[in-house]
């Protein structure tokens, strides 16, 4: 059994994960940390092919280490039958499957849904991937930054003349992880109102596009596409980043109000140009010239905290060591330390979602390759001698790494 009992809103309930890189396996994480048990199924002697992604620390990927934290992991050959042979004992005992291959990949495996709702007709079966279950892209890989380019994102980010951008950090990924973990959330109410279990397609260009839902409704407007815009915004101004002296600071003065108040703050000259937001909008880059002579004689903390003072919204841009070390991330418990096996103690990120003012507990850092296996087939029913004659014909595994 586990060696450790799960506690959360999701004590007891089981998930098969199949997921690999990211978006899926942010999913399988959510359930992790809520105290689900999940089971991560990873390839024999290969694993989450996240595990050999950089950056290394003492030949850990720390990427693969930040999205895994309280699971458990088992590695099997999955095209073995005796592989299969082990997933349908599993699936029994689970609640929610997820997976993340290329589309139809799990269906020529044998371990797709229609073939577990014959196991386990209460199963909730989810499938993420790049471009979802049709199309003419359904059969194509799909990353963060694939996903950002189809999607509209990277187009409608960056420098009005310059290149598109794509997001520093996988937000495509999180994103659609998100959305997967709310889909399966709905499926398994109307699984327990009905006594069936469903399967649920996401397609991350798809949750990429609807994340830039304004974007359509400017096109049905205006018969044109959005043009990027920076770090300003199009519609109300000032609402950006501005450069102070060591560093940048984010302000809004989203009504007249603020806008005044602003002015008094800072010290800005009172011109007709800037009268109203439609003069700043057309005036734009005069504006932020002018704010920008002001703010870059100031330290970011000392703009941040005179304009707060005068209730109009700002801050620092902080870095993220000074984030997650920040007074505000401490006590509100931002982060903890705990065991990662072959790194040691370190810092992880708690899940933000609080019940009744706790934090979730993280019970272990993120596992090594097979580290659960012979825990895992034991729950399942597999005997000790089983369990090692499936060690020992290379179905299962306990690579450790």
């Amino acid at each position: 059994m586990a060696r450790w009992e799960s506690k959360g809103v999701f004590k007891g309930m089981k998930v098969l994960d199949f997921t690999i890189a990211l978006a899926g396996v942010y999913t399988a994480w959510q359930f992790a940390d809520l105290g689900a048990e999940v089971w991560k199924v990873e390839r024999y002697n290969a694993g989450d092919q996240a595990r050999t992604w950089d950056p290394f620390v003492n030949g850990m990927s720390t990427l693969y280490c930040a999205y895994n934290k309280n699971k458990q992991s088992i590695e099997l050959d999955l095209s073995s039958q005796e592989g299969k042979e082990v997933i349908y004992r599993m699936v029994k005992e689970a609640d929610v499957v997820l997976e993340n291959f290329k589309s139809g990949s799990i269906d020529r495996l044998g371990l797709g849904y229609e073939k577990l709702k014959e196991i386990n007709p209460k199963i909730v079966f989810m499938s993420l991937s790049g471009f979802g279950a049709s199309g003419p892209l359904m059969k194509y890989p799909c990353y963060d930054a694939i996903a950002a380019a189809r999607g509209g994102f990277a187009a409608s980010n960056g420098e009005p003349e310059g290149a598109p951008m794509k997001a520093g950090n996988a937000n495509c990924d999180t994103l659609t992880g998100i959305y997967g973990f709310n889909a399966v959330l709905m499926a398994l109410i109307e699984a327990r109102r009905t006594g069936k279990g469903c399967r649920i397609d996401v397609g991350m260009s798809d949750v990429v596009m609807i994340s830039c839902a304004e974007t359509l409704m400017d096109y049905g407007k205006y018969n044109e596409a959005q043009s990027r815009f920076g770090n300003h915004d199009r519609f109300t101004a000032p609402y950006g980043i501005f450069e102070a002296r060591d560093g940048w600071v984010s302000i809004i003065a989203d009504t007249e109000e603020r806008w005044k108040k602003m002015q008094q703050v800072l010290g800005l000259p009172k011109t007709s140009e800037f009268a109203d937001n439609a003069g700043r909008i057309a005036n734009k880059e005069a504006l932020v010239a002018q704010i920008e002579a002001v703010t870059r004689t100031m330290f970011r903390k000392e703009v941040e905290e005179k304009l707060l003072a005068a209730d109009v919204p700002a801050s620092e841009v902080l870095p993220f060591i000074e984030a997650f070390t920040s007074d505000h991330a401490n006590q509100t418990e931002a982060t903890s330390f705990a065991w990662q096996d072959k790194i040691g103690n370190i810092r992880f990120y708690n899940n933000p979602i609080r019940f009744n003012d706790e934090v979730c507990p993280i019970h272990r850092g993120s596992p090594l390759l097979g580290q659960d296996t012979r825990d895992i087939l034991a729950s399942v029913g597999y005997t000790e001698a089983e369990i090692q004659k499936l060690i020992d014909d290379e179905v299962a595994g306990e690579h450790m790494f």
